[in-house]
């Protein structure tokens, strides 16, 4: 038993003696275990937030059925294929000066499922009596209270009764909060639930409303549509939950995405680690040869050759593991703090993703593995004995008598190496060149986000005002003459922009021509929205379409629109047919004279018909409303303080209006933008490094190859200078041809990849990627040049005759 070694044994020797390639091939499967794992983990837990967000916006509902007949109501309950369903009373006799005052859209509602499935409170529990209610937490604060159980608020409210309108004042006892919403706080819309007992009270005919949960998430849209549809129910009382759906049912966008980022990373980690294996075993070949010659079977030579890989793998795989779950925990939650989430992000780890993940790993090395194994042990004793891993020369073997006759340069040397190993020299040019490929179009894209213009098209000059649900009072005028008056005699401002809003109502068949999702649109009337701008606002917008001032008289005098293509497919020249939203069938003809690719400023949400603009003139003959939605302004330098502090003192005194600076949304954007580049250069650098490592492993294989080759030369009058060339020539060549084919491939890619997002994004402007080239070029040679000076520090620890007498 003594004189006997098992396979395993001989693998372990094997690890052991090659720790330079053992140490290389465990950190590229770690590092590459851990990139997937992180990868995953981020997604999962990203979508794992959409999901509390849809139930803590909305509910935990598929489908909203509204104004229900009792039939209706009856049939949609007694449903086989709804899981849950919520009753709510919609109290429309009840609103409340208090929070129009605040300028907060209130809905004042009886609901169930209260902290029983539908919503679930930050804290407390649903009213019970007539004078018990749960609200917002933002909206306890606006109104000066603490958010507090048991917190006495005394409320005004308009109870319309038998026509009439009466006013009291109720004090509520609040049972329940809940919890903050950022899409309904930026909104301004808050939710007030009351007694069954209290609706019921003031509303004795409610409008009744029904919540329902399906049994399955698949198809939930389709099979929601059909429960209304066999109760009778009309398009527009069928509310799809799309938040709750959209976050439930699979997103392909989102699996598409993670699928191509594990895809590049598997990839780049297979080609190293297969080029390490195929280095490896390339040289040892004439090993195995005798391995076999004195009795070591195929099989067994290529079960030793695959449990080396299978113990990399595992101990890579659980290195990963380790190393993607501190990764994880320092890097989403960071990630999710920094970004423009609605909710906090928090690390949400998968058992069946680690799984998944370790299994990748160990499949990735064993893929790798299989295939330089097999061509091993098919090659007979003889034939692997006399194996030279060096490829035939082929044509230029002939000529190489008379290249060498004279003189041996080293560039001769490092090319006729590069030739034999070319194999090797191209899985090593395409690693690199597939992370500088990706590392060049992401840096392209970056250094094309223009954050100016990006900040630019929400705020056009200095800072704006914006005048909150202007469509919802015809009587309210936020940003009036007085208003005005105020801004214009502010010190320092240099220019005052202004602009209008109006809705109309579009042409179905000329709708049915330009606008993009028609056939989704579940509204009998087609809304479009109408910006009028001032001259000013205006000459801004025909900069952008490259016309010059001379087209302001054609807007102005007229019926001229500029239509946002991002809305629908518009063509100079389009006639179109609108009518003034409520007037049915007065349908006047306009013309389009320009397409914007953007929005010039911020709009919010748009209609359904999209987006049109006009000169205020025309909004003027046409008699549309005439009161201003936004005012923005353009500051003298050194006087933007003084002005600031004006601004917001207006908006301050008068909560429906909004202060927005450009500084503010610019320093937000470029906050957005460095963690979305931060993000993508941490995947890019960790490929970088995978790419890195098969630099390394190359060098020091080439090295150990040709090292009798290398201490030949030199006995016979090699320099130290030489030398140092001779053993970094071979990886500049590499790198500057793998860059070479980098930036072209990579700079027109990333060209036509900024084009594309411009489509969707008016403020990208294409830049040359300096800074992510310059990083790709120090980068590699920074590694090549110590990698260069590491192998003659090890070939000096060596005498010149025992590196002569060295044998594979």
């Amino acid at each position: 038993m003594k004189n006997r070694i098992s396979v395993h044994q001989v693998s372990l020797k094997n690890l052991r003696h090659h720790k330079s390639r053992t140490v290389l091939t465990v950190g590229t499967v770690a590092l590459a275990v851990a990139l997937i794992f992180v990868v995953l983990t981020y997604f999962y837990s990203n979508d794992q937030r959409s999901k509390r967000e849809a139930i803590n916006e909305l509910g935990a509902y598929h489908v909203q059925y509204e104004h229900l007949l009792p039939e209706q109501q009856q049939a949609i309950e007694n449903n086989p294929k709804i899981k849950k369903h919520y009753v709510s009373y919609i109290s429309k006799n009840i609103k409340s000066d208090t929070f129009e005052k605040l300028n907060i859209n209130m809905a004042i509602s009886y609901i169930e499922g209260i902290n029983e499935g539908l919503i679930q409170l930050r804290e407390g529990r649903a009213p019970v009596t007539d004078d018990e209610m749960v609200l917002d937490k933002w909206v306890i604060e606006e109104m000066g209270f603490p958010s507090k159980l048991g917190e006495v608020i005394p409320l005004d409210l308009q109870i319309k009764r038998a026509g009439k309108m009466e006013h009291i004042t109720k004090s509520f006892k609040l049972v329940g909060i809940v919890d903050d919403i950022a899409v309904r706080k930026t909104v301004r819309a808050g939710l007030m639930f009351i007694s069954q007992s209290l609706s019921r009270q003031y509303s004795p005919n409610p409008d009744i409303v029904i919540f329902a949960l399906l049994n399955s998430d698949f198809n939930a849209t389709s099979t929601a549509h059909r429960i209304g549809e066999g109760a009778k129910l009309r398009e527009d009382q069928i509310q799809i939950n799309e938040r709750y759906s959209g976050a439930y049912e699979q997103n392909p966008v989102s699996i598409l995405k993670a699928a191509v980022i594990v895809f590049v990373i598997l990839i780049s980690a297979g080609m190293v680690i297969y080029n390490i294996f195929n280095i490896y075993l390339s040289e040892q070949i004439r090993l195995f040869g005798m391995m076999k010659a004195i009795g070591m079977t195929p099989k067994q030579l290529r079960s030793m050759i695959l449990t080396e890989g299978l113990i990399i793998s595992l101990a890579g795989s659980s290195m990963g593991l380790l190393l993607g779950g501190g990764g994880s925990t320092a890097f989403i939650p960071f990630l999710g703090n920094m970004a423009s989430g609605n909710s906090a992000l928090y690390v949400e780890l998968s058992p069946y993703i680690a799984c998944a993940v370790f299994v990748m790993g160990l499949i990735l090395v064993m893929l790798s593995v299989y295939m330089p194994a097999r061509k091993v042990g098919s090659l007979t004793e003889i034939a692997a004995i006399r194996y030279n891993p060096a490829e035939p020369l082929g044509k230029r073997s002939l000529d190489t008598k008379s290249k060498l006759k004279n003189s041996i340069s080293g560039f001769s040397l490092v090319s006729a190496q590069l030739i034999r190993y070319r194999k090797r020299t191209w899985v090593t040019v395409i690693s690199i060149t597939l992370t500088g490929f990706i590392f060049v179009v992401t840096g392209s894209i970056f250094s094309s986000m223009n954050i100016d213009n990006m900040a630019g098209s929400m705020v056009p000059g200095d800072y704006k005002l914006s005048a909150a649900n202007l469509d919802s009072d015809e009587q309210l005028d936020l940003l009036n003459e007085k208003i005005l008056k105020q801004v214009s005699d502010i010190p320092g401002i240099e220019k005052i922009m202004t602009e209008m809003y109006a809705v109309s109502t579009y042409n179905k068949q000329d709708a049915n021509l330009h606008l993009k999702d028609l056939a989704s649109m579940k509204n009998p009337e087609i809304r479009t929205d109408i910006y009028a701008y001032d001259d000013a606002l205006m000459k801004i917008t025909l900069k952008r379409l490259g016309k010059d001032d001379s087209m302001l008289t054609e807007l102005r005098n007229g019926d001229n629109l500029i239509a946002v293509a991002e809305d629908g497919g518009y063509q100079v020249g389009d006639k179109i047919r609108l009518a003034k939203y409520g007037e049915g069938q007065k349908e006047r003809v306009f013309t389009i004279v320009g397409v914007l690719p953007n929005y010039v400023t911020y709009k919010g949400n748009s209609s359904d018909g999209g987006v049109l603009i006009a000169h205020q003139d025309l909004f003027k003959r046409l008699d549309l409303d005439q009161r201003i939605k936004q005012v923005s302004v353009q500051v003298n330098e050194g006087q933007q303080g003084e002005v600031e502090r004006n601004l917001k003192g207006i908006a301050t005194a008068d909560r429906r209006i909004t202060f927005t600076s450009f500084q503010e949304t610019y320093q937000e954007f470029n906050g957005m933008k460095k963690v979305l580049q931060l993000a993508a250069n941490s995947l890019t650098s960790a490929l970088l490094i995978i790419s890195i490592f098969n630099l390394i492993n190359s060098n020091l294989t080439s090295m150990y190859a040709r090292k009798r080759e290398i201490s030949l030369v030199e006995a016979i009058g090699m320099s130290r200078s030489q030398l140092t060339m001779q053993l970094g020539g071979e990886g500049f060549i590499v790198i500057l041809f793998s860059l070479l084919i980098t930036f072209s491939l990579g700079i027109p890619a990333g060209y036509f990849g900024v084009e594309m997002f411009k489509q969707s994004a008016s403020y990208v402007q294409y830049q040359l990627p300096m800074a992510a080239m310059l990083t790709l070029v120090c980068a590699y040679f920074t590694v090549q040049v110590g990698t260069t000076f590491y192998m003659q520090w090890r070939l000096s620890k060596e005498s010149l005759m025992e590196r002569i007498r060295f044998s594979e």
